[in-house]
């Protein structure tokens, strides 16, 4: 939903500009939309596909990462190992019908996951940075999102040492094969405007 508000409808505002015989319906959901026998052209996903039968193409590369206010570090100190996560307030961030109380660690290839805890819960992310902002407790959330807010000094990095594993925002369609024109040239210009309004992610 966030990133849909932050970047993808702007995005789609411009094509349209440009392109004034386009028709263009977006719906925002916190589930997956499922594209196959649906009307729809395509879905942007941000995260891991669980369905290795999906057709999907690359727009940005994304990580989550621990994030915490300058009064919170103040006030609890700093994790230094994913131990301490146990010792902290973490808000939680529900979404989808994933176990939304474990943090994922490491890399697609070495994984570690660590379970949470605290009082804050909620299936909205933009709800979740604001109580993070707050002072509230630790957060979870893709670079997307916070790499302004780390930028400007309102939330600072969390075990910036300890990789976290991708979390990419793609674009997801019903079959394989070269798409329709203005699909193609849909997705080329979300990937673009990405690349533009985004941090680079390695």
């Amino acid at each position: 939903m966030g990133l849909g508000r932050a970047h993808i409808a702007p995005l789609l505002g411009e094509l349209e500009s440009e392109h004034p015989d386009l028709r263009i319906d977006l719906e925002l959901s916190h589930l997956p939309v499922h594209v196959a026998g649906s009307a729809f052209d395509f879905s942007v996903r941000v995260g891991r596909l669980p369905d290795s039968r999906l057709h999907w193409r690359m727009l940005h590369r994304n990580r989550r990462v621990v994030c915490a206010s300058p009064q919170y570090v103040s006030r609890r100190g700093v994790p230094r190992t994913l131990d301490d996560l146990a010792r902290h307030d973490c808000i939680v961030l529900r979404e989808n019908d994933a176990d939304y109380a474990l943090w994922r660690f490491g890399t697609e290839d070495d994984p570690v996951t660590v379970r949470v805890d605290g009082a804050l819960t909620t299936n909205d992310g933009d709800v979740a940075v604001d109580w993070c902002r707050a002072g509230r407790g630790l957060v979870m959330r893709s670079l997307w999102q916070v790499a302004p807010l780390l930028d400007d000094g309102s939330l600072v990095r969390v075990l910036p040492g300890l990789p976290t594993p991708r979390s990419d925002i793609v674009a997801v369609f019903p079959e394989p094969g070269p798409l329709h024109r203005r699909i193609g040239d849909t997705i080329d210009h979300l990937a673009r405007g990405l690349e533009r309004r985004l941090p680079a992610i390695t």
